[in-house]
């Protein structure tokens, strides 16, 4: 099913006019098990870690993938990972708790962070994990002390910053030092000359390196490759010992835009090539330059997650109001904080009007769309941008069209409107596409609204808990 301004992802459908996914009725789910209601596809994340692995080693046969569990580490997603052949990426104690819990080995577990408390890193040391992601001088002593302490060695991958931008936002730009990551030159030279005194405390296994997230970029990773391969030759100098691996990270994009090709609109959400196409051309880049004699770790996780779910939504009012329409969803950013903190663009579909009609957009709509929250930036617009940009034109008057436009698309990140069927009302279930990351993960309990329940599509056709709704009970179970 599509429209011309609209192309949804494989898998959806239209049955007897409501939208379906694998084969479910969409409607009927979110009727069943109320709203808001994550709905998760087995099929798709199968699907992707897959084809995003089969695509690493085709350019490099000792390609090992590590997903981001930060994306989303509910059990049952890191599990079918894990049966799939990933192995995992944890960012604190917590999510190295769940990783064991899911089945994975220490040799399959890399440890990230910028502020590892010393209980983390003394569990990493421990359980001997595949390696401790380095991000500071600091750090790298702090860890070379905890080692000794505890009479055991630790294996370490040194985080360095690579000077690329990549990223659809600055919040998630991560390869400058003007982030808050990774070692710069000067501090690799210093990390490097003590761990020439470091004795048998800290084993050099890797260098990892990240240059942000949703990067549409594969040329950006093509000089990450570059880097890498000076750096590792510049390590194995220096410490006169081979590294094990090189680890490039992750950021791979989905296409969050659903626009046609060769659209403008919605670009920094958007896609061009498939993640799984182009981690093939990284990485046989990475066998080139850096060859086969170590391995080729990457860490994807928006790849893997981001398009395998849809989040259901009730509209429970409408009104008119500044010439549109506007609908009120019972959904906010207490269940997808990207849409307020970065304003993070996630296409909608009116799941209960998904038939024929909906290609006809002369039966279409501009509707403004907000959440049930008590707070003004609980929208689906960008209404701090809104404000800035008109703050601004009336201080600049004499700007060209041309000139404000240009201005417009710099401040203004998300659509003032979205297009939905003209016949929408109360009561008609809203999809959310592409939900699969970073939310499960940051829902909270603003308002006293309850963080929502998740289903999994399986394999098999089947609907399996993923999630339990909060009850009222779990809004003050923590007091004291």
């Amino acid at each position: 099913m599509s429209s011309k301004n609209t192309v949804l992802p494989v898998g959806f459908d239209a049955s007897d006019a409501h939208l379906t996914l694998d084969g479910h009725d969409l409607v009927a789910l979110g009727r069943e098990h109320g709203t808001p209601l994550f709905v998760f596809s087995e099929r798709q994340l199968r699907h992707n870690a897959s084809s995003f692995l089969a695509g690493a080693r085709a350019g490099h046969d000792r390609a090992r993938v590590f997903y981001a569990s930060k994306a989303c580490s509910n059990r049952r997603v890191l599990e079918i990972f894990h049966e799939e052949g990933l192995d995992i990426e944890v960012n604190s104690g917590g999510e190295l708790y769940k990783a064991q819990r899911a089945g994975y080995a220490p040799r399959q577990i890399v440890f990230n962070g910028v502020a590892k408390s010393a209980v983390e890193i003394d569990l990493a040391i421990a359980l001997d994990i595949q390696a401790i992601n380095v991000d500071a001088v600091y750090e790298l002593h702090r860890i070379g002390e905890r080692a000794r302490a505890a009479g055991g060695k630790a294996r370490v991958s040194l985080r360095l910053v690579p000077g690329i931008a990549g990223g659809a936002t600055p919040g998630i730009q991560t390869g400058s030092a003007t982030s808050k990551f990774g070692m710069t030159q000067d501090e690799f030279a210093e990390a490097l000359a003590w761990l020439k005194t470091a004795g048998d405390a800290v084993d050099v296994v890797g260098i990892h390196l990240h240059i942000g997230s949703q990067v549409d970029d594969t040329e950006a990773y093509l000089r990450s490759v570059s880097f890498a391969a000076e750096q590792a030759e510049r390590v194995q100098q220096e410490l006169g010992a081979a590294l094990s691996h090189v680890n490039l990270g992750g950021g791979y994009p989905i296409d969050y835009s659903h626009q046609p090709t060769g659209s403008n609109e919605l670009g920094q959400y958007a896609a061009a090539r498939k993640a799984e196409a182009m981690v093939r051309d990284v990485a046989g880049a990475a066998r080139k330059l850096i060859g086969t004699g170590v391995e080729l770790l990457f860490e994807p996780g928006r790849a893997m997650v981001g398009d395998t779910a849809v989040l259901l939504t009730t509209i429970e009012s409408c009104r008119q109001r500044g010439g549109h329409p506007w609908i009120y969803l019972d959904a906010g950013y207490n269940l997808m904080i990207d849409a307020a903190a970065v304003r993070w663009y996630y296409h909608m579909v009116n799941a209960s009007r998904a038939d024929a009609s909906y290609t006809d957009m002369g039966k279409m709509a501009d509707f403004r769309v907000v959440g049930p929250l008590c707070d003004s930036a609980d929208c689906f617009f960008d209404v701090e941008g809104e404000y800035l940009f008109k703050k601004i034109m009336s201080r600049l008057p004499d700007l060209t069209p041309a000139q404000q436009e240009e201005l417009r698309g710099d401040i203004i990140r998300l659509p003032a409107t979205r297009r939905l069927p003209a016949a929408t009302i109360p009561g008609d279930i809203v999809a959310l596409l592409d939900v699969g990351a970073y939310t499960l993960e940051e829902m909270f309990q603003y308002c006293g609204r309850q963080r929502a329940a998740a289903v999994l599509l399986t394999a098999e056709g089947e609907v399996a808990p993923m999630l339990a709704r909060d009850e009222n009970a779990d809004l003050v179970s923590q007091e004291r």
